[in-house]
């Protein structure tokens, strides 16, 4: 007889969502709770993205870009928390597990339609799932990875159920259900081969919004979605959105952005400089810093990208001579904070390391000194046996202060006489030149629905460069745990790991920023810092 654990919550049941923000979103005169009024229906809101628009297909729905669109767009089967980091009723009102967390028994709801008028089916969920777990090489589709890895199979179980069998236990698989690239969309869009299906006037899904217009890659018109009322328990509302319309436009320059928002132009805009935070909140403008269930942004050390690197000692003294302190203070503001560990503070495993791995120069230089980098050349540069002890850092293109980041970075390791040549590259050239084996330096800033899906790059033989197989079984005792204090400590021991052996260097809390105009509220950030809009409503 299978022994099953049962989670059921009402789908009625609603909660407040609280956004994980800084200590200072919402400030610089933002109206509080009590003087902004009840929602009110109505409204057409100009939402500013800073990268053109890609693929809509499941499999890229998790592009930053593209993620500001679909997250409107789709729905999913369960619904993790920002606020609790608990599981919540969407698609499915009900789950149950077997002691092993090798089967699972979904509940759906029954009164669920896609945007063609298809109905929510178990069938359509199983053909979903298959998707996620298996790929589609016919039609262009790779699996799900790595949350989907140890999908066996699934099968529909009456009306309204569906059953998912695992190869072995996944104690994380459910949170990876409320990860948005496993939007359930209808059977007509699975049908599609992957070049139609990226198309997003091909998107069929569930959810609040729908497709209005397309204008190339740069301008998307959504409308609200008629009858639309099945959205997550933890929403502020049931039934239909509140907004008319969402048109999202690419603004491809920060300042430009802040300029449209000053300007009435625009309601919301991601990514504005840190330089213009302040300022549009002294204007009375809600800032939102979004920090996502993962890691917190770092910078891994490949610690076979060279000879030289591949000595801890040299690993250990780049981690003590970053100064995160200086790097705050000197780019970011009180919006931002510095990272306490590997993971998010707002995700489950969160442990603080307090000092131990940080800012040390004095220790920094000993350790150097010890691994026989004594020799200083004329520019400051430490040397051995006629070699420099300098590494090339190629500030990544997908974060707001990347170059101000990797410059003053480049001058705390000088200040320890470790040289860096720093190498501006566009995006395209950055993933190339970044995977290549010799690289020693990739910046990170990993989102994930559960901390089991991360640091697969520093697997043995993975990417990440490590050869030692002892992180290998670290990791994957995380999905053998349920979430609670062993777990926990199974995750702070892959961390100590990693920090142990300095493959990587804590930088900051990992954060999506947004910036909406005074009269729009009700703006939340999912739980991997996607802007959902059902709850969002424009004051007169």
């Amino acid at each position: 007889m299978t022994v099953f654990t049962r989670f059921r919550r009402f789908a009625g049941a609603l909660a407040v969502v609280a956004l994980s923000v800084s200590a200072a979103a919402c400030s610089g005169g933002a109206a509080g709770p009590g003087e902004v009024g009840e929602p009110r229906r109505g409204g057409d809101v100009i939402f500013l993205e800073s990268g053109p628009f890609t693929s809509f297909a499941q499999q890229d729905l998790r592009l930053w870009q593209n993620s500001s669109v679909s997250v409107n767009l789709f729905d999913l089967l369960l619904f993790l928390d920002p606020a609790t980091g608990k599981l919540e009723p969407w698609l499915a009102t009900a789950w149950e597990h077997n002691a092993d967390h090798t089967e699972f028994l979904l509940t759906l709801r029954e009164d669920v339609t896609f945007s063609d008028g298809s109905p929510l089916t178990p069938a359509v969920v199983v053909a979903n799932l298959d998707r996620f777990g298996f790929g589609d090489t016919g039609r262009g589709y790779t699996p799900s990875r790595p949350q989907f890895v140890n999908y066996e199979r699934a099968e529909p179980v009456g009306a309204n159920q569906v059953r998912i069998h695992l190869k072995q236990t996944d104690t994380g698989f459910l949170n990876g259900l409320s990860d948005l690239r496993h939007s359930i969309v209808a059977q007509r869009t699975l049908d599609l081969p992957y070049e139609q299906a990226a198309d997003i006037r091909n998107a069929v899904g569930s959810g609040p919004f729908v497709v209005d217009s397309v204008r190339a890659d740069t301008e998307i018109r959504l409308v609200r979605r008629t009858g639309y009322n099945w959205p997550p328990a933890a929403a502020d509302h049931t039934g239909e959105a509140y907004l008319d319309s969402i048109t999202y436009i690419v603004s491809g320059e920060a300042s430009s952005r802040t300029g449209l928002l000053l300007s009435g132009q625009a309601h919301l805009a991601r990514d504005v400089q840190i330089t213009d935070e302040k300022q549009l909140q002294d204007r009375g403008f809600h800032y939102y810093g979004a920090r996502p269930f993962g890691a917190i942004r770092e910078l891994s050390i490949n610690p076979t990208a060279d000879d030289r690197i591949a000595d801890v000692r040299v690993r250990k003294a780049i981690q003590h001579g970053i100064d995160i302190d200086e790097i705050i203070s000197a780019i970011y503001n009180d919006n931002w904070a510095k990272a306490e560990g590997l993971v998010q503070r707002t995700t489950p495993g969160h442990i603080p390391f307090g000092d131990e791995y940080g800012f040390d120069p004095e220790l920094a230089n000993r350790l150097l000194d010890e691994a026989g980098w004594t020799g200083r050349d004329a520019d400051g540069v430490r040397t051995r046996d006629g070699r420099r002890l300098s590494f090339t850092l190629y500030p990544e293109p997908n974060w707001v202060a990347a170059v101000q980041d990797a410059e003053l970075i480049a001058i705390q390791l000088q200040r320890i006489g470790i040289g860096i040549e720093l190498v501006k590259l566009d995006r395209a050239t950055y993933t190339a030149v970044t995977t290549k084996p010799e690289n020693v330096f990739v910046w990170s800033h990993q989102t994930a629905a559960d901390v089991s899906q991360l640091w697969a790059r520093y697997r043995s033989g993975a990417v990440g460069g490590n050869t030692d197989p002892a992180i290998d079984a670290l990791i994957a005792r995380i999905n053998t745990l349920p979430v609670g204090e062993r777990r926990t400590e199974a995750v702070a021991e892959v961390q100590r790991w990693l920090l142990d052996n300095a493959l990587v260097v804590p930088l900051q809390e990992t954060q999506q920023s947004f910036v909406t105009a005074p009269n729009l509220h009700g703006f939340r950030a999912e739980t991997l810092g996607r802007s959902a809009l059902y709850d969002a409503w424009l004051a007169g």
